[in-house]
């Protein structure tokens, strides 16, 4: 019986010694779970505070410097695209020097106006005239002038719409100015206000009609008048060609000799836009012709061209 107390009061003073272990452990797991609750609670703090972020507000800020920076290239840009606009508009208003320079300038400026059809207005005169013939070539007189383009009464103007160049006979138009240093015997620029006036002087030449000479070519014809090898009145230049096949037909044994002396070319070009102002041409003209039957006559006379008003 005492072995069996024995064990019954082990077995007690274990199960309380069990108890208060569970006891132990309950009571310090409690005081444990407290830090885990403000842990959640700083978590959900610092959650709030989150839009605050201050990264984003120096994204954003970082963004308005680029667009206000990309402003201020985009009017720098401008700037600059205006200074160079004023930088060639200045250099237009040089005026060329030498002969090679001035005669580019001109060639420049008449194909411009060619490869755009410009329109304008023509006038061609040729006055100061004079007829040396026999009797019976006076009769003529005026059918001669007429050919020649001689006096206020064969006086010719011509009004172009820009653009409205006639394709079957573009040879009545404004042609290319194909002038070389070969055909002048000098060339001058100036500058008279907003214009660049250039002043080319031509060489003489002369040509020849007949039945067996139909083309002609001279420095004159060159520099962008209409010429052509054909009878026709609008013909800025009037060659033996020319003239030769306006009475061959009943002069066929007849023989045109042409001549052309102190031709002068003045293109007046605006400097800002290189647009054609005016261009003037200037020559005296001297036509022997020879019916070959019923005698010869000598004329003479100054041919003015002008064209103007031109519409680009």
């Amino acid at each position: 019986m005492k072995t069996m107390k024995a064990v019954l009061s082990v077995l007690l003073a274990g199960c309380l010694i069990i108890g208060f272990a569970a006891c132990g452990s309950k009571e310090s797991e409690e005081p444990t779970a407290a830090p885990e609750e403000t842990t959640v609670i700083e978590a959900e703090e610092t959650t709030e505070a989150a839009p605050v972020d201050e990264t984003t507000v120096e994204d954003v800020s970082a963004a308005e410097e680029t667009s206000v920076e990309e402003e201020s290239s985009a009017e720098a840009a401008e700037e600059s695209s205006a200074a160079d606009e004023a930088t060639t508009e200045a250099e237009a208003l040089t005026v060329p020097t030498s002969q090679a320079d001035i005669l580019a300038l001109y060639n420049d400026t008449v194909n411009d106006a060619y490869n755009k059809r410009v329109g304008y207005h023509k006038e061609r005169i040729t006055d100061n005239e004079n007829l040396d013939a026999g009797v019976a070539f006076k009769t003529f007189k005026g059918l001669v002038y007429k050919f020649m383009g001689i006096g206020a009464d064969n006086k010719y103007t011509m009004d172009v719409s820009k653009g409205q160049w006639a394709d079957d006979e573009p040879h009545r138009y404004l042609r290319k100015s194909t002038l070389t240093a070969a055909d002048l015997t000098g060339a001058t620029c100036k500058q008279s206000g907003n214009n660049l006036v250039v002043t080319l002087n031509v060489k003489n030449g002369s040509t020849v009609g007949s039945a067996n000479s139909t083309k002609a070519s001279t420095p004159i014809d060159k520099c962008g008048i209409c010429v052509g090898n054909e009878d026709k009145d609008y013909y800025d230049h009037k060659t033996g060609p020319v003239v030769y096949s306006a009475i061959g037909g009943t002069f066929s044994k007849a023989v045109v000799n042409e001549s052309y002396n102190n031709a002068k070319v003045v293109a007046t070009i605006d400097a800002a836009t290189g647009h054609l102002v005016s261009l003037k041409v200037e020559y005296n003209i001297k036509m022997t012709i020879d019916t070959g039957s019923i005698g010869t006559a000598n004329a003479t006379g100054t041919t003015h061209i002008t064209y103007s008003k031109f519409k680009y």
